[in-house]
């Protein structure tokens, strides 16, 4: 079969091909990465990716992506995921099972409960817009809007030693406060996609990290997953209920 032809007859894949239905994990994450390469082979898909006009590429983007890159963190010898994502209103965004020697001895609880929320800054989609208009920025602090016009401005801004790593922190620790405010199902993890406000090296990330831990706001959920998708950074920090009770062993 060629590759055209195995293409060109490619199931067309959209936000139904997730919402309700258990998968496998793995296939899960396959399927979420052939609806990037999609979307991106679309007309104007990068435009779309950058814009995210419509609703399945938000989704796309702020949920189905970091619950990927969780599944993929968790996925191993001794247990194996299922995974249900659902659009509707509901306390959660999807949900986790687990089985295997890991849930059988009392390691991993056999469900769970995700909740996906971003960390960025508030001129962040003004970035985007920029990029894709003119073909860049100087970055989320430097952009405001001309009040007579609306048009988009974009200044220069010098950051100080440490503050793209305090700023991180910062919008982090926004999104630990809003969420846990809220009444998740016991056993939820809350993963948070992380934005920062321009490119971070793995020490300015390490130094966001320690902030948000040491300001113990993590602490009423089971995980809290911290993941950055551009260098491919990530995190979890545990809660008081990183275990329920251990179970006897078959």
């Amino acid at each position: 079969m060629s590759a055209k032809y195995s293409m060109s007859t490619k199931r067309h894949l959209d936000l139904s091909t997730f919402d309700g239905r258990l998968l496998n994990g793995l296939d899960f994450c396959r399927k979420v990465y052939d609806l990037l390469d999609q979307v991106r082979g679309e007309p104007d898909g990068i435009a779309k990716l950058r814009l995210r006009p419509t609703r399945k590429e938000k989704r796309l983007i702020e949920e189905l992506v970091p619950i990927a890159r969780y599944v993929q963190a968790r996925y191993r010898e001794g247990r194996r995921i299922k995974v249900r994502w659902l659009s509707g209103s509901q306390r959660y965004d999807a949900i986790l099972l687990s089985s295997g020697a890991l849930v059988e001895h009392g390691e991993v609880p056999k469900k769970l409960f995700l909740e996906v929320t971003t960390s960025v800054h508030e001129n962040e989609y003004l970035a985007r817009r920029l990029l894709h208009e003119r073909g860049g920025s100087f970055g989320v602090k430097g952009i405001s809007r001309d009040k007579k016009t609306g048009a988009i401005l974009s200044k220069p801004h010098v950051h100080s030693n440490d503050e793209l790593a305090t700023d991180l922190a910062d919008q982090i620790l926004e999104r630990l406060r809003v969420k846990s405010d809220k009444p998740y199902p016991p056993g939820t993890v809350l993963i948070i996609n992380c934005i920062p406000n321009g490119l971070i090296l793995d020490s300015e990330w390490k130094d966001a990290i320690e902030r948000v831990t040491n300001a113990r706001l993590h602490l009423g959920f089971r995980e809290v997953f911290l993941v950055e998708t551009v260098m491919s950074y990530s995190t979890t920090l545990y809660g008081d209920r990183k275990r329920g009770p251990r179970r006897k062993p078959k």
